[in-house]
């Protein structure tokens, strides 16, 4: 097995598209080495990120595509996530008729709006 370096890590992640297993089964060692290089070295990272942002586009690419095609899993699943921002989220609601405790949870990386009064 040859000595790894930052040169046949590069070669090896460009080879593999940024995958890091397959980059380390092209190396002959773990996965976890070819992490090393990547959080030591920023442009090793840079090819992996490259790559990474390359399948999101490409991902991105079909996603549109099905919402052209009107397929309404895409639809929806295009509204829930970045049509957020016009209005399109996902509530339930829950009508208590006993004396039952109701638990809500929501999610706090997000800021609620309070600008609203209750109707």
């Amino acid at each position: 097995m040859a000595r790894l370096s930052k040169k046949r890590v590069k070669q090896a992640l460009h080879d593999t598209k940024g995958a890091v297993y397959l980059a380390a089964k092209k190396l002959r060692c773990s996965h976890t080495a070819v992490y090393n290089y990547v959080n030591k070295y920023p442009d090793i990272a840079e090819i992996k990120e490259y790559y990474d942002e390359e399948t999101n586009d490409i991902a991105e690419t079909g996603l549109r595509e099905c919402v052209i095609e009107k397929e309404p899993w895409a639809i929806k699943y295009q509204l829930s996530t970045k049509g957020k921002k016009r209005g399109y989220i996902q509530t339930q609601e829950v009508e208590n008729t006993g004396n039952q405790t109701i638990t809500v949870t929501y999610d706090r990386s997000e800021p609620l709006d309070t600008s609203q009064e209750p109707e």
